[in-house]
């Protein structure tokens, strides 16, 4: 509902209107008694000179850069990169090192050919907590891993990168290793 003002209210809300309005420009125009915000800064002194662009210099080469060429496995104190410090110290090179030999391949017992390294991950602690299912009979896999991590899944997904789930059942789900075929069954976790 609108607010009705009789004419005596709107002749005193206009005039204090119009005096709000000359007092802002009031303070406006006289700079001194601006508000900090408001006014511009004064120098302190006078101006510096603009500094002039010597173009000449652009034919010259670049000055050797020196940074990122100190040894950080060299013990003592850095070089002096100075350019009155005279002839650069030789480098001397690291002794060399042979190459690191590749880890012993392991065997599989069951077939006695070598398992690749993708197939010696850590096997990953998973416990069965259940599983839903909704009106339409689709059935989800709930998982926990040793860090705390819920994993879940229909049949048919992969799980962690590594598992795919290959069948869920009441009291325990199957999974299938990707990398080697292999399959696991773990139980349902009862507390």
């Amino acid at each position: 509902m609108p607010l009705k003002l009789k004419a005596r209210e709107k002749v005193l809300l206009g005039a204090l209107a119009m005096a709000l309005v000359l007092v802002a420009v009031w303070t406006l125009r006289h700079a001194g008694t601006a508000p900090a915000a408001l006014s511009r800064p004064q120098p302190s002194g006078p101006l510096e000179p603009i500094p002039r662009i010597d173009l000449g210099r652009l034919d010259q080469p670049p000055p050797e850069n020196r940074a990122g060429r100190r040894d950080l496995f060299a013990f003592g104190g850095p070089e002096d990169l100075s350019a009155d410090a005279g002839a650069a110290k030789p480098a001397v090179p690291p002794p060399p090192m042979a190459p690191p030999s590749p880890p012993p391949a392991a065997i599989d017992p069951a077939t006695g050919l070598p398992v690749s390294a993708a197939q010696r991950l850590p096997p990953l602690n998973l416990k069965y907590i259940g599983s839903v299912e909704n009106k339409m009979g689709v059935k989800v896999a709930v998982l926990v891993t040793d860090r705390n991590e819920v994993l879940t899944g229909q049949a048919g997904q992969v799980l962690a990168n590594r598992y795919k789930i290959a069948r869920i059942g009441l009291e325990s789900v199957d999974l299938e290793e990707i990398g080697t075929g292999q399959s696991r069954r773990i139980p349902l976790r009862g507390n």
